[in-house]
């Protein structure tokens, strides 16, 4: 039988015979051209159909690949119902939703305004989670084979370095459907993780989340057809599609490869076209609102995280880095300056030796002889406005007792910009003490500390993130106070490690900045103050 009559699928191609009550014919398993009324048949025809087989085979994969997605692979915000833009949004993971960041910002104006506890604005589930908490959440979803906590657990192994669980968890969310998780299967097969690399099945990969919407894989797979394929046009149809759902990467390729005249002007004008008005669709007031917080969160996250002097600064005599413990400093009334037990045991012994009056090392100034002497010398910096002076006088008024007094000496060196002043403050509004109870200004009082270089406010605002289950802002605070020699933060960082949410490389880079932050500390005088000192304790 000739070719030419294949094309009629009311009988079967290889031998007639007309498809009747007691006689089904079924289609070719590749093509839709011809079909079969036995498998013998199928199997005689093949030599004649082969060749038509494959091209139509060809014909209806591009059908399916080169069709407009109609939307990308995330879908609409179920909430404003607009397009979800490419931006990283927020997974909710106790329902697997996938929320814009505007409807995600305006459920969180929301909670805080009204003093509600985090919940889900979907299935109204509570979202403070404890990491256990957490892990048995995740684990309930995977056994339920929900493919976006599956590709999700995926990536966290991926993070650990267990990229062999970490392609499992991939290819089953793959198996389920999960579009992100193709994706990631194709980066895998052609990198090699996990996996050896493979070429066939990266771009195998790539079709079905470029088919599923994926602007990314889109992207790939017309980068593959430029530089693998030299085929310019299916390269150019692919760019259009990923531009078409907002992705800004075939847009810049496809300008520079205009200038070169690679692209029409056309083809190039209908991509910019369609690019433009997806990114249209995604906007909302409340969009443009989430992205301004994101934007001033992201410039004060700058400030915050910028690694800071000590606060305490460096003794004005030896000029090295005080120590942390302030029993091994001392604040001298006349002048408000801090200086290292060294320094201050080093001029005791040269006075003692030289039988001189007793005298500031740093300003010269006789040293009182009462009590009652140093309060007046210090009553009069404070009127000279020496935040250092008032510090020191608010704690020595909270040690009283006398917590409004401690308060408003405390908030006005703190408006003079001492640190240590800011984190009493943060103290006193975190326990309600002399001032109403605020967790709002406490731990504003406490970031500004940290950012001062306090290396305790640093440690708490670590705490205060673990409370709220960001391990990863926790572990950059930790790190930060100890490499500013704080040591509490050091164990912390080792149980960090040990729970999976501290590197191995970042705790060997914590540990040695700690310690290189001890051994600035270290001087001959100060050992010898230190030894002294411990001495005449135990004696």
């Amino acid at each position: 039988m000739s070719e030419d009559s294949s094309a009629d699928t009311s009988s079967c191609a290889s031998c007639g015979i007309a498809q009747v009550d007691d006689i089904e014919l079924k289609e070719c398993a590749t093509c839709d051209l011809v079909k079969y009324c036995s498998e013998e048949c199928q199997k005689n025809y093949i030599p004649q159909h082969e060749e038509a087989c494959k091209k139509r085979a060809a014909e209806l994969h591009d059908e399916i690949l080169f069709k407009e997605p109609e939307s990308t692979h995330r879908g609409d915000c179920p909430i404003c119902m607009l397009p979800l833009s490419l931006d990283l949004e927020c997974v909710l993971i106790c329902c697997s939703k996938l929320i814009c960041k505007g409807c995600n910002h305006a459920n969180k104006m929301r909670e805080a305004e009204a003093s509600l506890d985090p919940s889900c604005p979907i299935c109204q589930e509570s979202l403070t989670f404890t990491p256990d908490e957490y892990e048995k959440f995740m684990m309930k979803r995977i056994e339920a084979n929900d493919p976006v906590v599956i590709r999700h657990k995926g990536v966290e192994q991926a993070q650990k370095g267990d990229y062999s669980s970490a392609f499992e968890y991939f290819t089953k969310a793959a198996e389920l459907g999960d579009i992100e998780a193709h994706f990631e299967l194709s980066l895998w097969y052609r990198d090699g993780h996990g996996v050896e690399k493979d070429k066939q099945k990266e771009v195998h990969h790539l079709e079905l989340a470029a088919i599923g919407g994926h602007p990314t894989a889109r992207y790939n797979l017309g980068c593959e057809e430029w530089d693998n394929n030299d085929n310019a046009e299916r390269a150019v149809k692919h760019w259009i599609i990923a531009a078409a759902l907002g992705d800004d990467s075939p847009i810049e390729f496809m300008l520079e490869m205009s200038e070169e005249g690679y692209v029409s002007k056309d083809d190039l004008a209908a991509a910019l076209r369609a690019h433009q008005a997806a990114v249209d669709k995604a906007k909302s007031p409340q969009r443009e609102a989430a992205e301004k917080y994101k934007r001033a969160a992201e410039l004060r996250d700058e400030i915050l995280f910028k690694q800071p002097e000590n606060h305490r600064g460096d003794c004005p005599i030896c000029c090295l880095p005080l120590q942390l413990d302030k029993e091994k400093c001392c604040m001298n009334s006349c002048c408000s300056k801090f200086i290292c037990d060294g320094c201050a045991y080093a001029n005791q012994i040269r006075e003692a030796e030289m039988r001189l009056e007793s005298k500031c090392p740093f300003c010269r100034e006789p040293s009182p002889s009462t009590g009652e002497g140093f309060d007046k010398r210090r009553m009069k910096r404070i009127e000279a406005n020496d935040p250092v002076a008032m510090c020191h006088e608010g704690i020595e008024k909270y040690k009283k007792g006398d917590y409004s007094s401690a308060f408003e000496y405390s908030k006005k060196a703190a408006e003079l910009g001492d640190v240590d002043a800011h984190y009493i403050l943060a103290t006193m509004y975190l326990d309600g003490r002399g001032v109403e109870k605020d967790e709002k200004k406490s731990i504003h009082h406490t970031e500004v500390a940290a950012i001062g270089g306090h290396p305790h406010a640093r440690f708490i605002l670590a705490s205060y993130e673990e409370s709220n289950g960001d391990m990863k802002r926790a572990a950059r605070h930790l790190i930060i106070a100890a490499t500013q020699g704080s040591d509490s933060s050091i164990k912390l960082l080792m149980d960090g490690f040990k729970k999976g949410f501290v590197s191995k490389d970042d705790l060997a880079v914590a540990l040695r900045a700690h310690q290189a932050a001890v051994d600035e500390t270290k001087s001959p005088q100060r050992e010898a103050a230190e030894e002294y000192y411990r001495t005449r304790t135990t004696s």
